[in-house]
């Protein structure tokens, strides 16, 4: 299993009552796919169809995507999605900036 590594920019907003952030978040391939989809606004039951998941396991995803994002609301998380894919399209070979979304390899299990 691969893990994706996604950064949260500095100047989001914090849950209330919250003072400080990871600025990594390790996301798992299929977490970052639902991720990435969710920029979209779609459903959970548009997402399955899109990713050719169940329903379920969209929400299960959609849940983990949450809570390793801080407990932020799915609207926020779709805010991250559309800025990551922004990001993401708009970097080109050979150009400076960081990859919002940048493949880290996952610790063995033992």
């Amino acid at each position: 299993m691969r893990v994706v590594s996604f950064s949260v920019p500095t100047w989001f907003p914090p849950r209330t009552g919250e003072k400080a952030r990871r600025a990594e978040v390790q996301l798992t391939d299929q977490e970052s796919a639902v991720f990435l989809c969710l920029a979209t606004g779609a459903s959970n039951a548009e997402l399955a169809v899109e990713l050719q998941l169940s329903v379920s396991t969209v929400k299960f995803h959609v849940h983990n995507i949450r809570a390793k994002l801080g407990g932020i609301s799915r609207l926020q998380a779709c805010l991250l999605a559309a800025l990551a894919r922004e990001s993401a399209g708009s970097q080109e070979p050979g150009r400076p900036g960081a990859d919002p979304l940048r493949r880290v390899p996952a610790a063995r299990r033992g």
